[in-house]
């Protein structure tokens, strides 16, 4: 979709041009978070809004250069805005919510069986490089927390749980899917 009407309409000062094509991109730019960096709904809300906090500005002070590629720009902005969001995530609410989410070690073992055992091979195997080595790392030590995690992988411990819950669901899906 061409959101070039967005520049001009934001440039002419046309509000209700420019909500109405706001709030026609928002869902697809929530999607896109949601499908391609696996944000979650309400992260993915906030990084649109962040977004839309910075471009309306930038549109307003005659700063896009090409209006074509607006949606281009949209979509990395709403992406970098997501990713900033998890950087700078408090990490004093961290052990409060990492108590709270954080299922069993077991959580892993409770995907295998002997019907399964095939199928989550194989579901490993299409899984990017650095998450084979994690999910390899749970299954070798079903127990290690989330600071074990980040030290053996020289990571940070929001990255080391963000990985192992996005590697988790990952998993879920893929053997869902032969279900």
């Amino acid at each position: 979709m061409d959101y070039s009407e967005l520049v001009y309409a934001v440039r002419r000062g046309d509000m209700q041009t420019a909500n109405q094509m706001c709030a026609e991109a928002i869902p697809i730019l929530e999607k896109y978070l949601i499908s391609n960096v696996n944000a979650t709904p309400e992260d993915a809300e906030d990084a649109v809004q962040k977004m839309f906090e910075y471009v309306i500005p930038k549109i307003q002070n005659d700063e896009i250069e090409s209006p074509s590629g607006l949606l281009s720009y949209m979509l990395s902005g709403a992406r970098h805005s997501y990713y900033k969001i998890v950087r700078d995530f408090d990490l004093d609410k961290y052990a409060e919510i990492e108590e709270e989410l954080v299922a069993e070690p077991e959580q892993v073992w409770n995907l295998v069986s002997e019907d399964q055992e095939s199928i989550l091979l194989t579901c490993i195997e299409k899984l990017k490089g650095h998450y084979q080595d994690l999910i390899t790392f749970l299954f070798d030590h079903p127990e290690a927390n989330t600071k074990e995690i980040a030290e053996y992988f020289e990571i940070t411990k929001n990255n080391a749980w963000t990985r192992k819950h996005r590697v988790i669901k990952q998993l879920q899906d893929c053997v869902q899917q032969y279900f």
